[in-house]
């Protein structure tokens, strides 16, 4: 607990998982609260050289890690997170009046008296999701989301709201961008390596994971390694993983589906109900839920082994797979190059010439885009998709979507507190930070079902320095098509030797998990229909249950149909745990309310 230099409490924060670093001069504070390996000392000599909020959070930022800055000078509080979207920000007015953030919406709720905003659910629905940004609006009535790119001011009566972080300019090349995306990520990892009681690792034998677990061994950490291995007999992930273990000489245990649960395992089970293990989060719906059984089996496989932190490699796609809407970009000021450079693009994803010049000669504006989605968000999803050179992809509700459902989405994304600005200034950049922010938050239910179990989930490509690295480098120096991921591969080869270019990263394929999907479906078909036996989401007339039991009782084989499910899933079990839990209670059971307006 940290406290006011008046004595009233300033922050409450759980430090299992986090370091909560602070300094003092007078009546100022500066907190750090996350993954850092500053001491007090040194963040003592930054308060001191800075006496404005914006010099001294910006020197802040530049810390290595991944963490929350608390700021208060005697008369407001600043607190800001990352602006990856890893470390969120939720803010609320109290029933006082006075105004609390958190880094997690449950005691806003409580604090505020919060009801749920069922809509939301519908909302959640989607697959693919709405552009992040579009909502800064939660699953609870008068708790609201910080942007990632803002900082928050709180007074006793007043909450404001300023932009701190724009994207890089994406101007080095790959020669010149590169030493500093290894510097950053060799620095990610030295925090890791400093704060951690024990370390474990995610190596899929994939390019983000095997680079951060040669990053962790040349630095000498010891730590045992993880890959899965799936029932599909050309999944190659495990032999790739192999190969990167013998380079880096470190332990490689393989799960097998037979070692951990799979898909869909463990979350409704006849006469039982909602399994709770481990407690389902109120704040938002698990969306990742279809894995949750694993996840946790997996967490205590590696408290097992002495880890407390365990490495991810998460984020690495959205850095350094350049969107093809790059070209989109490239076209509107050099459309005969933008032409020529994706036409091997086009062959590999079989979008014919034609498509492919009408979506180039597209000049749409992001409130275009947002607005078009809007219009045909009601649409069935069609069986080909063209060239994705647009903002985002096709945004459909679940098939088995109502008309109210629908209408509950076009109203979060109209209401008062939805955005209406890109993430960045063309596609392809704001494709980057937007996959990113939506990972981080998508990744908060994950972080905290582990942390259940005593295990950190460290995310080192959602460090802020990493991003800005990984975006400072030139969309047209990484082009979709023509390598994969060479950024992070010519990271990963400044300073080695020729010979190092060989092995284990210089894999280019990618493993792919729909058979193990459709196995689990297909093992709890019987618990999933049971689930949406007395289904909360019917009842507020979301979904049209009959049409959802059809498509579970079928083999549900379009990706999409797989995808939607398992939102719909994380939606219902969502409304469920709020409905059962005693507290944040809802003025009137959830079971007994109908479709809220938003707030």
């Amino acid at each position: 607990m940290l406290t006011y230099a008046s004595g009233r409490t300033w922050v409450i924060a759980d430090c299992s998982h986090s370091r909560l670093i602070v300094a003092e001069a007078g009546v100022r504070r500066l907190a750090l609260f996350g993954e850092t390996s500053i001491d007090a000392g040194r963040l003592a000599c930054l308060l001191a050289r800075h006496d404005d909020v914006v010099g001294l959070m910006a020197a802040a930022h530049e810390i290595s890690g991944s963490f929350h800055i608390l700021y208060a000078d005697g008369r407001s509080t600043h607190v800001q997170g990352s602006a990856s979207g890893l470390r969120q920000v939720f803010y609320a007015r109290c029933r006082d009046g006075s105004y609390a953030a958190s880094d997690s919406v449950e005691p806003l709720a409580r604090l505020g008296g919060a009801t749920p905003r069922i809509e939301m659910a519908a909302w959640g629905m989607l697959h693919p999701g709405f552009d992040y940004g579009l909502t800064h609006g939660t699953y609870w009535h008068g708790v609201h989301r910080l942007p990632a790119d803002r900082r928050l001011r709180m007074t006793a009566d007043r909450a404001e709201l300023t932009t701190w972080w724009r994207p890089p300019a994406p101007a080095l090349s790959v020669a010149d961008g590169a030493p500093g995306v290894r510097a950053a990520l060799e620095e990610a990892v030295a925090v890791r390596r400093a704060t951690a009681g024990g370390l474990s690792a995610d190596l899929s034998g994939g390019m983000d994971s095997t680079s951060l677990c040669f990053l962790l061994a040349g630095q000498g950490a010891r730590f045992p390694c993880f890959v899965e291995r799936t029932v599909d007999p050309n999944h190659d992930d495990a032999h790739w993983a192999a190969i990167a273990a013998r380079e880096i000489d470190r332990q490689l245990t393989v799960l097998g589906p037979e070692d951990v649960p799979g898909p869909y395992d463990g979350i409704w089970e006849p006469g039982r109900g909602l399994v709770e293990d481990v407690p389902y989060g109120l704040g938002e719906p698990y969306t990742l839920i279809r894995n949750r059984a694993r996840k946790t089996a997996m967490a205590k496989i590696f408290a097992a082994t002495g880890s407390d932190t365990h490495i991810g490699g998460f984020g690495g796609d959205e850095l350094f797979t350049v969107a093809p809407s790059h070209f989109a970009d490239l076209s509107a000021h050099a459309p005969l190059a933008a032409v020529l450079g994706i036409r091997d693009l086009a062959r590999l994803r079989r979008w014919s010439m034609p498509s492919v010049l009408r979506a180039l000669a597209r000049r749409q504006t992001y409130q275009g885009w947002f607005e078009e989605q809007l219009r045909s968000v009601h649409l069935p999803r069609p069986d080909l998709l063209g060239p994705g050179l647009n903002w985002g992809p096709q945004v459909r509700v679940p098939p088995w979507s109502t008309p109210a459902g629908v209408d509950a989405v076009r109203a979060v994304a109209t209401a008062a507190d939805a955005g209406r600005t890109p993430q960045a200034g063309t596609r392809s950049v704001h494709t980057s930070v937007a996959g990113h922010r939506i990972g981080g938050q998508r990744l908060g239910p994950l972080r905290a079902l582990m942390e259940h179990h005593g295990i950190t989930l460290s995310l080192p490509y959602m460090d802020d320095a990493v991003l800005e690295a990984a975006l400072s480098v030139s969309r047209a120096e990484a082009l979709p098509g023509t390598g994969f991921k060479p950024v992070l591969k010519a990271a990963m080869r400044v300073g080695a030797p020729p010979d190092s270019r060989a092995g284990a990263l210089s894999r280019s394929t990618k493993g792919e998990f729909s058979m193990s999907v459709h196995r689990g479906l297909a093992r709890n078909r019987r618990p999933l229909l049971g689930l949406f036996e007395d289904s909360l989401l019917a009842e507020h007339g979301l979904v049209d249950i009959d049409r959802l039991r059809a498509g579970l009782r079928d083999t549900m084989r379009p990706e999409y149909e797989t995808n939607a499910l398992e939102t719909t899933v994380a939606a219902e079990v969502w409304m469920r745990a709020v409905a059962q839990a005693p507290a944040p209670a809802p003025e009137r059971p959830l079971t007994h309310r109908r479709l809220a307006s938003p707030c």
